[in-house]
């Protein structure tokens, strides 16, 4: 029986083997990957609302602040407990 050192497919995964990475060149790597991963202004995407988008925001009623600040504070604390069945249930009824 061979031994695992003649086997030929550890031969080539040795062969490939990642070597460690010098500080230089990781400093360098470094550099490019934040130099080219910063858009640029001429390629920033431009967005516009329509006033039919605007008006639908606005008729949505906005955020419940407390209610909001109250379920913070719930998980916050650890008190905020789950409806499982409550979800299943509404879940069910609006997928039908």
């Amino acid at each position: 029986m061979k031994g695992v050192s003649n086997n030929p497919a550890l031969s080539a995964y040795q062969r490939m083997a990642v070597k460690p990475i010098s500080a230089t060149q990781a400093t360098g790597k470094a550099e490019q990957v934040t130099q080219s991963s910063t858009p640029r202004p001429q390629d920033a995407a431009k967005v516009s609302i329509s006033s039919e988008a605007r008006e639908m925001a606005g008729a949505a009623g906005g955020v419940r602040t407390e209610k909001v600040a109250a379920l913070k504070a719930a998980i916050a604390d650890g008190s905020f407990q789950v409806d499982s069945s409550a979800i299943a249930t509404r879940l069910v009824d609006e997928v039908g």
